[in-house]
């Protein structure tokens, strides 16, 4: 008798011990999932343009931010959709948690949207919206994180407007024609100069968001004899090329000068009197933004589906402010 429950309190003790190293092993697993390396795939447009390379700053700053681990991979499409369509692929094929993008133009997003959603994995676009879903709602875990690019222009223009009193001849520079947001910021101009009689808007021409070509356009219409009183940029960029032409022509502080952006070199313009205005566009919160998405939906959590970062015009009077902020 003795020994049958010495047999039963070994099998129980054995059972016991089975269980505990079951229990120990299912909660490390368990813990090791709570705690795993969450990876983002982010594909920029271009490391060299200006604005996207602080989009890119603000993913990076806050990333340095954060308590847990997230690894972070940056590819660099070169202005190329093709290309950036096989860095999603290739994110894909990696197994990202979710994937952030500033597409290389508004047109031809399709592609990449439809490769997330089959391979469910949260996609996030950033300051370019994409033409597929202007006036339709964006599918399940497809993310918008930008500013409303009418608004840009608009406050361009009501500023230009009121330091020309009403009345003079504004020149257009847009930006590249495969980007809805030259366009809209374009339209946004145009819809606001209807609120002053005096105000004609003479020439509108496309310089792909680029310094070297607004400027040349820029000599062009100075060389043409036209009267110009002003000139609307879709970016500082461009704006700041055409401020470089201007100086050639000691034509600075006769014809007035707006961007979109507030760039360090615009800001610096700005300071120095030769540019009358920018648009703040908050490249640091759009970068946070995404980023914060993209942590949240890859935690499954819920996410709003698109964020508005609001527009600010910055004049010789708040620049100090802005930049402070």
């Amino acid at each position: 008798m003795k020994k049958i429950r010495k047999y039963y309190l070994i099998l129980i003790l054995f059972v016991l011990l089975v269980f505990s190293v079951l229990f120990f092993h299912k909660n490390k697993v368990y813990e090791q999932d709570t705690y795993k390396k969450i990876k983002i795939g982010v594909s920029v447009v271009n490391f060299e343009e200006k604005f996207q390379s602080y989009i890119k700053s603000g993913i990076e700053k806050h990333h340095k931010t954060l308590g847990h681990d997230v690894d972070i991979t940056y590819l660099d499409a070169k202005w190329d959709i093709l290309k950036q369509k096989e860095q999603i692929k290739y994110f894909i094929d990696q197994g990202v948690d979710a994937i952030i993008i500033t597409l290389a133009g508004s047109r031809d997003s399709s592609g990449i949207t439809e490769m997330a959603f089959k391979s469910k994995i949260p996609l996030i676009y950033v300051n370019v919206f994409p033409d597929e879903f202007i006036d339709k709602e964006l599918p399940e875990n497809i993310y918008y994180v930008g500013s409303k690019e009418k608004e840009a222009g608009e406050l361009q223009m009501k500023y230009l407007a009121e330091k020309l009193s009403g009345n003079g001849n504004i020149a257009v520079l847009m930006g590249d024609f495969s980007y809805t947001a030259s366009f809209e910021r374009t339209e946004g101009l145009e819809e606001r100069a209807l609120e002053y009689p005096g105000i004609k808007i003479i020439e509108k021409k496309g310089a792909k968001w680029l310094k070297p070509l607004a400027s040349s356009i820029v000599e062009e219409w100075l060389i043409s004899g036209r009267k110009i009183d002003a000139i609307a940029a879709n970016n500082d960029e461009m704006a700041v090329g055409a401020i470089k032409t201007l100086k050639k022509y000691n034509k600075t502080g006769e014809i007035l000068v707006a961007g979109i952006d507030a760039t360090g070199e615009a800001l610096s313009e700005l300071e120095s009197g030769t540019l009358s205005c920018t648009v703040f566009q908050d490249s640091n919160a759009q970068g946070k933004v995404a980023l914060e998405i993209a942590l949240q939906v890859a935690s499954g959590e819920v996410a709003q589906n698109i964020s508005w970062i609001p527009f600010r015009l910055v004049t010789q009077e708040n620049y100090e402010k802005v930049i402070s902020e």
